[in-house]
């Protein structure tokens, strides 16, 4: 079948995976450790409002619920199988899930084509199965998928929290450190649409990912870790279409001889030179990243913030150090200091004749006039608005200072352009509490310089991407 064929329906055919009404749990449910009965436990914890069958023959309850003996026995319909067994039992319980019409099936389960020649031919006989069917496979080797918006996790792994706060970033890799029980999404206050470990891509892929996410209302950008593309030509097609309408960050690893090796240990990848893919990125709109961190961080922008009409930058801060780094971080990054219009610095100079520049160094005048952060609502909204001003990066102290706190709430509604912050400080704690206070108020925030700059730098890059790629409007 050719790739456009198969990926027509993908859409429809994912929703079970990620919306299911029904999930059956086929695995161990031995209290304590990893396997069935985390993944029940999780699903209960965060609040998964569906049926949940658990399966297994050697058992007759687990969390108050009946334990069936086989996929089969279960009598209402399943959206979604979970399974973790041993990989010589997965085959037939694949066939287990066509006889019952399951719609998807996440295999937990390893032992498959990252390990040897035998596992690969064993994940070939399970897609064989599922063939035909229109049961669609994820994995295997992978943690599974995260819905915050319906309480659906199928990790089965313990996490330390029972809440993701939902939002529109969706996160794909081919690494289970993408999940709850690795990342801190709670402490984060991180706005998650989806989450997908796709393992060893033996159905379910990046192209499956894009078509069903493009078309995800809950999703505004598509965060992607992949350690190879198996169908390049298909997946450059695929992604012109979604930057069309959804900016994807990639992190592809493997830029060094020694990293491509250890790859085909991991999910039996075969990565090909790196030039290649970094080529073939550029010319599909897609925005590559260097850091895992990165691929986190530069998605906030595109979650919170609208997309810049230039490259022209104001920075706003309160020590002259950060404004020095601030220009060098925002050139690296393709923007060019603005030139503030006379109306905004004469604006600025009624408040104090310290505030004529870009970068807008408040340090000084913060010294001299009366108390001074009662104006700085009005700074920031003044050159947040000049008409020569794109988007403004903003450095902050964030020890406690006296400032009305639904200040930046109100700039929210007076801003039509993108703004990041830079929050530093002696403590940690208080820091990290303005970045969250900032972020649920739909300001993207940075305990570093670089990388609140560089968001900026992405969101305009993204902008030339979208208008590249977006059908030109028909002529009236």
């Amino acid at each position: 079948m050719k790739q456009t064929e198969r990926h027509r329906e993908t859409r429809n055919s994912l929703v079970p995976l990620f919306e299911p009404d029904s999930v059956a749990v086929v695995g161990s449910f031995r209290e304590g450790r990893p396997g069935g009965y985390r993944v029940i436990k999780n699903l209960l914890a965060f609040g998964f409002q569906g049926q949940v069958y658990p399966v297994n023959p050697l058992y007759n309850t687990v969390f108050d619920r009946k334990v069936y003996p086989s996929i089969r026995e279960v009598t209402q319909s399943i959206d979604l199988a979970v399974v973790i067994t041993s990989a010589q039992v997965v085959p037939e319980i694949i066939g287990h899930c066509v006889e019952k019409k399951v719609k998807a099936a996440i295999i937990v389960s390893d032992g498959f084509a990252e390990k040897d020649e035998q596992g690969a031919r064993l994940q070939q006989e399970v897609v064989r199965i599922a063939r035909g069917s229109g049961l669609r496979l994820l994995g295997p080797n992978t943690i599974g998928v995260v819905n915050p918006y319906v309480g659906l996790i199928t990790s089965q792994y313990g996490v330390l929290y029972d809440k993701i706060r939902t939002g529109s970033i969706a996160l794909c890799a081919q690494t289970g450190l993408i999940g709850p029980s690795t990342m801190p999404f709670e402490d984060m206050q991180y706005g998650i649409s989806k989450i997908c470990d796709f393992g060893n891509k033996c159905d379910i892929n990046e192209i499956d990912l894009l078509e069903y996410l493009v078309k995800d209302p809950k999703t505004k950008v598509i965060a992607l870790h992949l350690e190879d593309i198996r169908d390049g030509r298909s997946f450059l097609e695929k992604v012109k279409e979604v930057v069309s309408k959804k900016p994807v960050l990639v992190l592809k690893p493997g830029r060094t001889k020694e990293s491509r090796k250890a790859l085909a240990s991991h999910t039996g990848s075969l990565a090909g030179e790196d030039h290649i893919y970094d080529s073939a990125f550029k010319q599909a709109g897609v925005i590559r990243v260097n850091t895992y961190k990165e691929l986190f961080d530069l998605a906030k922008i595109f979650a919170y913030q609208p997309l810049p009409a230039g490259n022209r930058v104001a920075i706003i801060t309160m020590t002259g150090g950060g404004g020095v780094m601030a220009i060098d971080a925002a050139v690296e990054s393709g923007l060019v200091l603005a030139e503030l219009s006379p109306e905004t610095r004469e604006r600025l100079a009624k408040i104090s004749p310290w505030l004529a520049s870009n970068p807008l160094d408040l340090g000084p005048a913060a010294v001299v006039v009366d108390n001074f952060f009662s104006h700085y609502e009005e700074i920031v909204e003044a050159v947040s608005t000049d008409r020569n001003v794109d988007c403004a990066a903003i450095v902050f102290s964030g020890v406690p200072r006296v400032l009305d706190t639904q200040m930046f709430a109100r700039l929210k509604t007076k801003i039509s352009k993108p703004v990041a912050f830079w929050i530093y400080g002696p403590k940690l704690s208080l820091t990290e509490e303005f970045v969250r206070n900032l972020e649920n108020q739909g300001f993207p925030a940075y305990l570093d310089c670089e990388p609140a700059i560089k968001a900026l730098g992405a969101a305009f890059k993204y902008s030339r991407i979208k208008s590249r790629f977006s059908p030109a409007e028909e002529e009236p």
